[in-house]
């Protein structure tokens, strides 16, 4: 659910702070989650490939996010099932 949250509110973030309307297709949100959840386990478990392999998970959570045309509870369930498969 965290991983979610930082996806949905960090893409609303980003694109109120850049004025950035609906039809931009840049996955705000799955950056910064990549970058929190990435350097996490970079400075935590000292393993770059570790970061690296999160940072493109979180991209394509981002994507996803993007893909069902920002619907949350969508959103959920499609992360879900990509983090627990």
């Amino acid at each position: 659910m965290l991983v979610v949250l930082i996806v949905v509110f960090g893409q609303k973030a980003f694109e109120k702070w850049f004025h950035n309307d609906v039809s931009v297709w840049i996955p705000y949100g799955g950056v910064l989650t990549g970058l929190t959840w990435g350097m996490v386990h970079i400075l935590t478990k000292g393993s770059i490939s570790t970061g690296i392999s999160l940072f493109l998970i979180s991209l394509a959570y981002g994507i996803t996010y993007l893909l069902v045309n920002r619907d949350t509870k969508k959103a959920y369930i499609l992360i879900l099932l990509m983090f627990v498969l």
